[in-house]
C-alpha cells in the first residue's frame, strides 16, 4: 500500500507515480468476493473519516494529502491500477493556478488532492447542493470550496470571479469541472470558458489535468455511487501552464486539446457533435 511520505517524495523527484504490477489484492476484497461493497466502503470511510478530522480541527494540508491517498489505496486494493503524470509543470509553477480538468466520476475529486498538494495547496469548485450534502458537507469544511448551483450559469461565474481571485490570492491552486455533469465521454461542446475566464481575472494561468476515472462508473439510481470496472485503469495527466490573454479563447481550446489527446491516448471516447 501507498506511504504518504514516499508517495509525496516520488511526484517530487520523478514528477509521475504508477501502481506497481506487482500490487495484491487486500484480505478484505478477497473477503467481499470481489465485489463493489470493498470500493464503496472505502469511500465511506474516507468520508466519515474527512468529516471528522474537519470537526475536531485536524484537517490540514498534510492530513488532507494522507486522505486522499485513502482513495488511491483503496483503488489499488481493488486491484485497481493508478498513474499519475505531468506533475513537472506544477513543481514548475512560480504562482497558483487555475487547474482546468474533465470530469468523470466522483473519484477524481478524492484523488486529485494527493497529487496536487505535494506542490500547490488547493481547492475545488463544486456544486452547492455537495456542500448541504449529510456526510459530504464536514468533508467540505475541510476543503473550503467555492460552491456554485450549476442552474444559473449568469449568477455561478458572478460567484466564481468574486471568490476565486481572493482564494487564488490566498496561495491555493483551484481545481475546476467545466462541464456541467459526470460523464465519461468528453463533450468539447460542453465543456465551458469559465476556467479560462478566472484565470484571466486573476492574472494566473490555467494547468489543464487531463483524467480518466471510468474505473468508478456512474450509478443508475445514485449517480455518486456507481459499480467499479476493474479492467480500467485511473489516469491523471497535467499539461504546461498556458498564459491567458485575449478573451482567453486561445487557452480554453489549447486546454481541450490537451485533454482531449490524452484521453484518446489511453483508449478514452470524445462525442465532437459533428
Amino acid at each position: 500500500m501507498i506511504n504518504s511520505d514516499e508517495f509525496r517524495e516520488q511526484l517530487i523527484s520523478t514528477h509521475g507515480y504508477r501502481t506497481p504490477e506487482s500490487q495484491k489484492l487486500t484480505f478484505m476484497d478477497v473477503f467481499l468476493g470481489r465485489s463493489n461493497l470493498r470500493y464503496k466502503c472505502g469511500i465511506l470511510h474516507v468520508v466519515f473519516k474527512g468529516g471528522r478530522m474537519a470537526k475536531t480541527g485536524r484537517w490540514n494540508r498534510d492530513t488532507w494529502l494522507d486522505l486522499s491517498l485513502d482513495i488511491w489505496r483503496t483503488v489499488e486494493g481493488c486491484h485497481g491500477s493508478m498513474e499519475v503524470s505531468g506533475c513537472e509543470h506544477l513543481a514548475a509553477l512560480d504562482s497558483p493556478a487555475v487547474i482546468v480538468a474533465n470530469h468523470m466520476s466522483l473519484l477524481e475529486t478524492f484523488a486529485i488532492p494527493a497529487t496536487v498538494l505535494p506542490f500547490q495547496h488547493m481547492t475545488f469548485v463544486v456544486k452547492e447542493s455537495l456542500v448541504k450534502m449529510p456526510f459530504f458537507k464536514h468533508v467540505m469544511m475541510g476543503v473550503e470550496p467555492i460552491s456554485v448551483t450549476r442552474k444559473n450559469p449568469r449568477d455561478d461565474l458572478k460567484t466564481l470571479m468574486e471568490e476565486g481571485p481572493k482564494v487564488l490570492n490566498e496561495g491555493r491552486s483551484i481545481v475546476v469541472f467545466p462541464q456541467a455533469t459526470r460523464n465519461p465521454v468528453l463533450k468539447p461542446k460542453e465543456f465551458n470558458t469559465i476556467g479560462s475566464k478566472l484565470a484571466k481575472r486573476a492574472g494566473v494561468p490555467v494547468v489543464p489535468l487531463a483524467l480518466k476515472t471510468d474505473f468508478h462508473g456512474i450509478g443508475k439510481m445514485v449517480r455518486d455511487f456507481g459499480p467499479i470496472d476493474r479492467s480500467k485503469s485511473v489516469h491523471f495527466k497535467f499539461g504546461p501552464a498556458i498564459d491567458v490573454s485575449g478573451n482567453g479563447r486561445d487557452a480554453h481550446e489549447a486546454t481541450l486539446s490537451f485533454i482531449g489527446a490524452a484521453l484518446e491516448s489511453w483508449g478514452g471516447t470524445i462525442d465532437r457533435g459533428e
